[in-house]
């Protein structure tokens, strides 16, 4: 509740920084060789993430919650269409912060082991995360697919969103089912494709939300100035249609009337109040 009440008001970076020393304390917990491993692991991503996407901290945050909901996929292809080519980087360091505590929880609590068992258990661990196929695949899916819907989003065609949604989609699924092939990754065939849909269905709300044209409209309008000719194409945004309320003002006769008949008696009061 302390590390909730100061990330909700300190920058957001700090949730990233909370969120690794709160897992290296769980690890250190478990093995004191895993917590030395996954130190080093977070400093190498620090220096990744604070170099180049400072500002994508809710991917790296969101990313690992989402694998363990089973929709990877949603964070992926929103990234895509709200992010630049740079944020790969950061969904690259949130799937490896998820395989690498997903491996670290599959260990066993170590209690006063000598040096020797600790080299050897070090060794392990570090065989055991860099050695990760399943890892790398994952990795080069959603990089892949983070960059391919970037692309495609920003091309000059119609409903160029929606087309990047679907060929991200497909592209994370088929990366992921031909690297199990190749590697034997042993990624679950129904579990990736529901992710791919529920990943689909989130980025078409986000699109709705953020993206949303009515191509039907769509003007294209050439002009030209000194230097330049100009050819643009407009595409308006879909709007609501609002109907035109016009409002009536009903005088009544009657109420007029009774009105002035009150002044006329104010008046003549008035006046023989001053005779």
């Amino acid at each position: 509740m302390i590390l909730a009440l100061l990330c909700s008001f300190l920058p957001m970076n700090f949730i990233v920084i909370a969120a690794a020393i709160l897992c290296l304390l769980h690890v250190y917990a478990l093995s004191l060789e895993a917590a030395a491993v996954i130190g080093i692991l977070f400093a190498v991503l620090f220096l990744l993430y604070f170099r180049y996407s400072p500002k994508d901290t809710l991917v790296v945050v969101l990313l690992p919650i989402a694998f363990v909901c089973k929709i990877p996929c949603s964070v992926t292809l929103a990234v895509g269409l709200l992010g630049t080519p740079v944020s790969a980087i950061s969904v690259a360091c949130g799937v490896i912060v998820y395989y690498a505590l997903h491996f670290v929880s599959t260990l066993s609590k170590s209690n006063g082991v000598e040096i020797s068992e600790m080299a050897t258990k070090f060794k392990s661990v570090v065989d055991g995360i860099i050695g990760n196929k399943g890892m790398m695949v994952a990795v080069i899916a959603f990089a892949a697919t983070v960059l391919v819907v970037y692309l495609i989003r920003r091309m000059n065609i119609n409903h160029a969103w929606t087309i990047a949604m679907i060929i991200g989609a497909l592209l994370n699924v088929l990366i992921l089912f031909v690297g199990d092939l190749v590697l034997t990754t042993q990624v679950p065939v129904m579990g990736t494709i529901l992710g791919a849909l529920l990943g689909f269905v989130v980025a078409m709300v986000i699109k709705f939300f953020v993206f949303n044209l009515d191509y039907a409209r769509t003007e294209k309008v050439q002009f030209e100035d000194d230097e330049y000719y100009y050819f643009v194409k407009a595409v308006p945004k879909v709007n609501l249609s609002t109907s035109d309320k016009k409002v009536k003002k009903v005088k009544s006769s009657q109420g007029t009337g009774e009105k002035e008949a009150g002044r006329e008696k104010v008046v003549r009061k008035e006046l023989s109040a001053r005779r």
